[in-house]
Parts: structure tokens; C-alpha cells; sequence
């Protein structure tokens, strides 16, 4: 449909019964001319209704932002397709095109509250000036932290929004009736929750209202960048105002929930280990299941909460902390995954690096890399988070800046994975100050120091089932699950691969088998017994039991591996557990071994034979260097150039181990 033939938004019935009727206005079909802001102005809006046509009339105002603290309600929605649904008519008879989202937000949320002022990005910020645009975003922390409310719009909803409100509401009475009373609050013993035999949950009425909440936190505005930014920065400035209960509220059409409320339940849910109850099989949404992966919504609140709660104290937020935590958000615009942290971390005194929705977001990525190098000499988080091993969208990035456009799920030891399974913090360059940094602004080069551990020779990469994570992870047959004993067979010959590899080294570094075997499982799990941390030998039964179980899924058919079960569930239940330890540690990262000294390790996804491990001085973990094979031998410093793969783990190398290898050595990364 042609832009000119889009229908004008109508009231809603309800919406006429609440909104003010406004004056005539006659009706052209020219678009919208916004009067030009000023520094530090924003347009706020109201709506009315016409008359004669019953079509909704937007009213804008423009005011000084620092004078209209509390003096307009802040929406946090998601655009959804950016394809105009709607012409909304304003007082002077032109009009704008609104997507179907924005039309909603006009016909079911404002009439909640038809005398109040509006901020809405899409109506209020002129889309196509990309200057104005600009400006706008830079103060969109303002914008958020000023107004009276927050209401985040979540779609119309359904009867499973219903029910998942009043689940909550339910929890949350509970919580308080506890708190009255003296109690801490706990909701273990006030459901009958849904009992698992064998992995498949039962058909019981507490069932429903489970996958109800799970399908809640599965809506798309918990993934959104924005909405880190604008929960965070929330009525910030206006807490005070005592007539607002709610200062975020999440909405529906025919309910609604507060925010601070679901946060509290979701994290007693978690203190009693009843979370599980909301996890769901990736392939099939609506299914929860034990083995599946948690909804977005759930880890995406504990992060807002987290950085809602350092903000409320005054505690710093660091720029690279944040920018670590928005990695997996979605943005429609790319330069959006640093502009949306901007205004809830450490204040961006340096004006070049303003929002500029002219710069390219390769420009952009690079400005703010270049720009934490140098004010923080943060490389070992830059470095966590960078390298042409893990998904990379813009491939002319220099290999040392972080591609935040890939939104990749991968496992990496970045910024959060710095630590071995058993919270124990990884320091492979030791304790030492860290190294002089230089960082080549015209080259757009990084020049480090590290000392060279070796190349690596061979990889193996796990197999995949290609079915949903239930499938993958379980290692408990039923009645209902078959397992797959093709897929059994390929890991167990990985898992032989492997340790034929350690076994058939050279004498003088070959371990015996048991020894192998524990090198084996402790670079599964990331990490290994020293001096000061020995690991408990439980998980070295729970490897045994695993090792066992996939020997037996590789072999033995479905009744067989029942009646095995049936004798020894203790193995299974210790099997499971190292399952869901590698699926924490290693998730899908290939294994490596190296050349000379036959180290095992683990690595981004796009690793290469040839890849060579560095200690880095300075960092947390090795790191896998490509040499560039466009360049000649060395710079013109004698330096080698180099292009950074990514992060990994070495076993015997992640307590600074490797610094007796040599003395380091300069390099170059391009």
C-alpha cells in the first residue's frame, strides 16, 4: 500500500470515551513539519480526538528537558516492522506515518491516562533528521530518568498474559503476607509444582501457569538494547513523586504489572530453585522443559535489576561493563548496541564520540574501542570480547574491536566467562602491572607484549545432534525420550579422538591413562587442581559416570539402558551433572591440541590449525593469534603483525604458568 493511501488512526471506542474532543482540523495529506529543537528541548505529545472524522489528532509540545521533570510519561516498546501501518493526523492537519506498534500505544495506552503528556521516540524525535536524531539519543538517559512513569508496551496480549499476571500477583501476596509476619519471604512450600518423572513434566493444573510465565518472559521487548537504557535510567530523578505507585509498568491491553513487583518474584523463584520451571525446549516454545534454556526475560530482569539497583546506590557503572552485558540485546540499528549504554554507565566526556547516526557502525565500533583503550587501558576486556574466531558481521573491523552487530550466543571466556565453573578467577598473565599499550590511529593497529606458548595442530570439534537442546543435554532415556545413538556414537569416537591425542605424545610428556582422562575432563569443565584449589573428587566420579553413560547410549538399546538406569541411577544423576557442567564450560567450542607440547585447550568456534596460543601480559586468559598472511614477515620495527582469533582455556596454563616460557615479546594486531 502506497504511503498516501494508508488510513488515518481512528479512535478506539474506548479511546473516545476518555480522550478529550478537539477542534476541527482539516485534513491534508501533507506530512508532518517539525519545528526544529533546541540544545537540551524535547517535544512531548497529547492526543485528542476530531470531531467530525473520530481520528486520533497528535498535539506536540516543546519544552526544556530539565524543566519538565515529572511532567510527561516515558513509552518503552519495541517498533516491531518498521513498515508504516498508519497516517496519525496532527493539529495543524498534517500527518505522520506510524508503525502498527506506535498505533497501538495511541488507542490503548495514553486514553489510561488522557490529561498526561507523552514521550514516544517514534512520534516525538523527527526519524528523519538524523542531526536531530542524534542530539535525541544523547540525552535519551535524561529523557527516561525525568519522567513521571515508564509504561513499556508488550503487545496486546493474550489470555496467557492474563494468566501469568495473576500467577504473579498470586506469588507476590504470598511473598508479602511472609514479610508481614516476620518471615523471610519463600514460595517452596506454597505450590504444587509440576512433578518431573523422567525429564516429562506432568499434566497438572499448576502446569499451565508455569509455561503462562515462561511465555511472559519470552516476549520480544526483554531483548530489546533500549530497554536496558530506558529501565535502568527510569524516574531516576523523579522517584520522589509519591502519586506515582509504579514507576515501570509492563502492559497489556487488558492488564498489567509492575516491574520492581515481577523482579521480586522472579528472584525468590530463584533463591528456592524453582526457575527451573520456566525453562523451554528452544524448537518446541510452548513446551517447557527441564533441559531446554531459560527465556530471555528472565536473565535480561537480574540484569536490569543488577545495574537498576548500582544506579539507585551512586555506585559507578563502567562503560565496558555495561557494553560486556548488552552483547546478546537486539537493536535494529547496530550503532545502537553502544548508544543505548551510554547514559546509564560512566558520563562520555569526549564530544566525538556522541551518538552520529552519520558515522558507519564500523566507525563507530572502532571511535569507542579506540576511546576505552586509551581513558581506561581496558584492553583485557576489548580483547575478551574481539577476534575474527568468534561470529563477526562487519569483516572489515580491525580483529582487536569487537563486532557488537553479530549479536552471537557463543560461549567465550570474555568479559563474564573470566572464571572457571567452580567461581575460581582465571589470571594467566599472573599478577604483574599491566602492559604499555599502543594503539596506531591511522594503521588501526594494537601493539601488546606477550610471551609465544605454541601452534595449534589439531581441533575437534563436537558433533552436533541438530535437534533441540532437550535432545543434546539429556542423558536420561524414558518411556517418552528416545535417545540418539548415532549422535552417542560420533561423541564417544570424539571423546576417544581426544584422548588418543594425549596418549601418543612424545615420552617425555606423555601422560598415563588415568592422567589423560583428567586432563581430558578438567578442560571440559575449565579448570584444574593446584596448590591452593584442589578440586573436589566428586567431579571426577560425575566425568567416570558420564564417560560410562555415553559408552552406553553409544551402544545399547533403549530397553537395556532402562533396566541399566533402573539398577544405578546414581550413575545417570552423576552423568547429567557433568552433562550440564560442559554445556556451562564448553558449550558448543571445539577442542584443541597443540604441536610440541601437546596442550589441550578450548577456543572460539573459528579457530584454525595454525592458530598460535600467546600469554598476553596483562590479561586473564591466553589468547589464540592468526599470523597475517598478507604481510611480510615483520613491520618495519622488526614486529610481527597478527590478526587477534579470540580467547581460550589451556590446561596448565590459566595461573600465569606460562610466564616462565620466555621473556615477552612485542607484537602487532591488526
Amino acid at each position: 500500500m502506497a504511503d498516501r493511501e494508508l488510513p488515518f488512526l481512528k479512535a478506539s471506542s474506548n479511546a473516545r470515551a476518555v480522550l478529550q474532543t478537539g477542534p476541527a482540523v482539516t485534513v491534508t495529506f501533507e506530512p508532518y513539519q517539525y519545528i526544529q529543537l533546541e540544545t537540551n528541548q524535547v517535544r512531548v505529545l497529547s492526543i485528542s480526538v476530531e470531531p467530525v472524522t473520530d481520528f486520533l489528532v497528535c498535539n506536540f509540545d516543546v519544552r526544556d528537558l530539565a524543566s519538565s521533570q515529572g511532567a510527561y510519561r516515558a513509552i518503552s516498546y519495541c517498533w516491531g516492522d518498521h513498515k508504516p501501518a498508519h497516517r496519525v493526523l496532527c493539529s495543524n492537519g498534517q500527518s505522520l506515518l506510524v508503525t502498527e506498534s506506535a498505533a497501538e500505544i495511541l488507542n490503548f495506552v495514553v486514553p489510561r491516562n488522557p490529561m498526561d503528556f507523552f514521550w514516544i521516540d517514534q512520534l516525538c524525535i523527527n526519524q528523519a533528521d538524523l542531526v536531530e536524531k542524534s542530539a535525541q539519543v544523547s540525552v535519551m538517559g535524561q529523557i527516561y530518568s525525568f519522567t513521571k512513569q515508564v509504561i513499556a508496551w508488550m503487545g496486546r496480549g493474550d489470555r496467557s498474559s492474563e494468566s501469568a499476571i495473576t500467577f504473579v500477583k498470586m506469588l507476590f501476596g504470598e511473598m508479602e503476607n511472609m514479610e508481614r509476619k516476620g518471615l523471610q519471604p519463600t514460595l517452596a512450600p506454597l505450590m504444587s509444582l509440576p512433578a518431573r518423572v523422567h525429564n516429562v513434566p506432568a499434566q497438572t493444573k499448576g502446569s499451565y501457569k508455569w509455561s503462562a510465565l515462561s511465555h511472559l518472559l519470552r516476549n520480544p521487548w526483554f531483548e530489546r538494547i533500549w530497554v536496558m537504557q530506558e529501565v535502568i535510567m527510569a524516574c531516576a530523578k523523579t522517584s520522589h513523586i509519591a502519586f506515582v505507585e509504579n514507576h515501570i509498568l509492563l502492559s497489556f491491553e487488558k492488564c498489567s504489572i509492575d516491574f520492581d513487583l515481577l523482579a521480586k518474584v522472579l528472584k525468590v523463584l530463584e533463591n528456592d530453585h524453582l526457575h527451573s520451571n520456566l525453562v523451554y525446549d528452544r524448537q518446541n516454545k510452548d513446551r517447557l522443559d527441564e533441559l531446554g534454556i531459560y527465556p530471555p526475560g528472565f536473565d535480561a530482569i537480574k540484569t536490569f535489576s543488577t545495574f537498576r539497583e548500582l544506579r539507585s546506590r551512586g555506585t559507578p557503572i563502567l562503560f565496558n561493563s555495561a557494553l560486556s552485558h548488552a552483547w546478546h540485546f537486539k537493536a535494529s540499528n547496530d550503532r545502537d548496541k553502544v548508544y543505548a549504554v551510554m547514559a546509564f554507565a560512566d558520563e562520555v566526556a569526549d564530544a566525538s564520540l556522541r551518538p552520529s547516526y552519520e558515522s558507519t557502525v564500523e566507525d563507530v565500533y572502532t571511535a569507542w574501542a579506540i576511546a576505552l583503550l586509551e581513558r581506561d587501558d581496558d584492553y583485557p576486556m576489548l580483547l575478551h570480547m574481539a577476534g575474527i574466531g568468534l561470529q563477526r558481521s562487519l569483516l572489515a573491523l580491525p580483529s582487536w574491536v569487537p563486532d557488537f552487530s553479530s549479536g552471537s550466543s557463543e560461549v567465550q571466556l570474555g568479559s563474564e566467562m573470566t572464571k572457571s565453573v567452580r567461581g575460581r578467577h582465571y589470571l594467566a598473565s599472573g599478577v604483574n602491572e599491566k602492559t604499555e599499550i599502543d594503539v596506531g590511529l591511522s594503521s588501526l593497529t594494537l601493539r601488546l607484549q606477550g610471551i609465544r606458548i605454541d601452534t595449534v595442530g589439531v581441533l575437534w570439534r563436537q558433533p552436533s545432534s541438530g535437534k533441540s537442546d532437550r535432545w543434546y543435554h539429556n542423558l536420561k532415556p524414558s518411556r517418552f525420550f528416545t535417545p540418539d545413538k548415532k549422535f552417542h556414537r560420533s561423541f564417544l569416537q570424539w571423546i576417544e579422538d581426544i584422548k588418543n591425542f594425549l596418549e601418543n605424545s612424545s615420552p617425555e610428556l606423555r601422560p598415563d591413562k588415568i592422567q589423560s582422562r583428567e586432563i581430558l575432563w578438567q578442560t571440559i569443565v575449565g579448570d584444574y587442581p593446584s596448590s591452593e584449589a584442589p578440586i573436589n573428587s566428586h567431579l571426577s566420579r560425575a566425568f567416570e559416570c558420564w564417560y560410562q553413560a555415553q559408552r552406553e547410549l553409544a551402544g545399547k538399546n533403549k530397553s537395556s539402558l532402562l533396566a541399566s538406569i533402573s539398577r544405578r541411577p546414581d550413575v545417570y544423576d552423576q552423568a547429567q551433572i557433568f552433562e550440564d557442567l560442559k554445556a556451562t564450560s564448553l558449550h558448543d567450542r571445539p577442542i584443541f591440541g597443540t604441536t610440541q607440547k601437546h596442550l589441550l585447550g578450548h577456543g572460539p568456534k573459528g579457530l584454525l590449525p595454525g592458530d598460535t596460543v600467546w600469554i598476553v601480559k596483562g590479561t586473564l586468559t591466553p589468547f589464540l593469534l592468526r599470523p597475517n598472511t598478507d604481510d611480510v614477515e615483520s613491520d618495519r620495527f622488526g614486529r610481527k603483525r597478527w590478526r587477534l582469533v579470540g580467547s581460550c582455556f589451556v590446561h596448565g596454563f590459566m595461573y600465569g604458568e606460562g610466564l616462565s616460557m620466555g621473556e615477552p615479546e612485542e607484537f602487532v594486531i591488526i
